[in-house]
């Protein structure tokens, strides 16, 4: 008789990333945890990831397994990784070694489905060295190197076009059981590019805790406050977005910039000058790292979110979190976004880099509080519907049993 429950199938999952919560509060590791939490309890799931005693204790806290391994570079190499002496070769070496020893933690593990992320190809070595065990191997594709290399110039790549990066990728993801993407973009750019098979690809959206991510005003002036969120550099759209802030403050006084994450590289100095010689330094602020706990109040503080990206992106967590936040979010049409955004319908779609598209969004919003009102409505109702943990719970659940059966 077929089992008709996940117990009764003896699921034992265990995420291998080296990435993990609240150490790393990325995108990855938010999906591994939001996941973890979730089916906590419903089926027997791990996580193998770096030694860090501040996850190790959240995992703890919260009665998920976590075993440690040191994932660390050596300190010679880390420093000759700086140095920037054969960068890519050695962040393929180091690559490897982390691919390794996730293998050699997982030859002794009694789980019997395993889940890694695209990103580095860490489940390189232990699809390689156990064909036998390949079937219950799951790889869960962010944004894969292969796809991501033809949006970034020469200077973005040094430490990125690592090594074999491609070949490692095509061969995780056809060696494999099953992958999943969060969005129909994402499958549809892997299956052509990486020549795999379409019914071996799910698509499964990434999860948003949409309790922490729910409205709330606390907008504490008249200013029209923009948000952006995210590494503050030419790939996330930075230079159009100040383009388009000084377009727009030369008609409206009240508008301000507020920008979440850490300021660096060439765009911030480009930025700043452009805002200097325009005299809107003052009205830009940078706020730096905030914690994943301290970011719904951000979003709280502003009257639209911006989502710039001039790279792929598979999905966006900020683009959901904005909306979930019930904020009007104004996002590039790029990847898995328009996704996010069911298709424009909850949110706001420009094209990547086109500053006179953008400005006319932002207006739009500026002079329409009834459509910012409607449009952050739409987008909160969306998202849970769409990315909820009471919306994809079952669906994961189902997924996983689908693997041992």
């Amino acid at each position: 008789m077929t089992p008709t429950n996940i117990s009764e199938l003896d699921l034992k999952l265990t995420l291998a990333c080296h990435w993990s919560f609240p150490n790393d509060q990325g995108g990855v590791a938010m999906h591994n945890w939001y996941l973890l939490k979730m089916l906590s309890g419903q089926i027997d799931i791990s996580m193998l990831s770096s030694i860090n005693q501040i996850n190790e204790l959240n995992y703890q806290n919260n009665c998920i397994p976590y075993y440690g391994i040191d994932l660390s570079p050596s300190i010679f190499l880390s420093k000759i990784i700086r140095l920037n002496y054969l960068k890519n070769g050695l962040r393929s070496w180091q690559d490897w070694k982390v691919s390794n020893k996730l293998n050699t933690a997982l030859e002794t593990s009694p789980t019997n489905v395993v889940e890694f992320i695209d990103i580095h190809s860490e489940g390189y070595l232990f699809l390689k060295k156990n064909p036998e065990k390949r079937k219950n191997v799951v790889i869960r594709s962010h944004t894969p190197f292969g796809l991501l290399r033809c949006y970034f110039n020469k200077n973005e790549l040094k430490g990125l076009d690592t090594w074999f990066a491609f070949e490692r990728e095509k061969k995780c993801f056809n060696w494999a059981g099953s992958i999943t993407t969060p969005s129909k973009d994402l499958k549809s750019r892997i299956c052509d590019m990486y020549s795999i098979d379409p019914d071996k690809v799910q698509v499964i959206p990434n999860l948003i805790d949409t309790d922490h991510f729910s409205p709330k005003d606390m907008k504490d002036s008249q200013d029209f406050t923009i948000l952006h969120v995210g590494r503050f550099e030419r790939a996330k759209g930075v230079e159009t977005l100040i383009k388009s802030f000084i377009s727009l403050s030369k008609k409206f006084n009240n508008i301000k910039l507020m920008n979440v994450g850490t300021p660096r590289g060439l765009s911030l100095n480009k930025c700043m000058d452009l805002l200097k010689v325009n005299k809107l330094d003052q009205k830009v602020t940078f706020t730096g790292f905030v914690d994943y706990l301290d970011l719904p109040e951000f979003y709280a503080k502003s009257d639209i979110v911006v989502v710039l990206s001039e790279i792929y992106e598979s999905f966006s967590y900020t683009v959901a979190q904005g909306m979930a936040c019930g904020k009007p979010v104004i996002a590039s049409e790029i990847g898995g976004i328009p996704e996010t955004t069911n298709y424009g319908n909850a949110g706001l779609l420009v094209e990547p880099g086109n500053v006179d598209q953008l400005t006319s969004k932002i207006e739009l919003l500026y002079d329409n509080a009834v459509i910012r009102e409607e449009v952050g409505r739409k987008a909160r109702k969306y998202i849970v519907d769409y990315c909820s943990v009471e919306s994809l719970k079952a669906k994961y659940i189902e997924f996983y049993q689908s693997i041992l059966n």
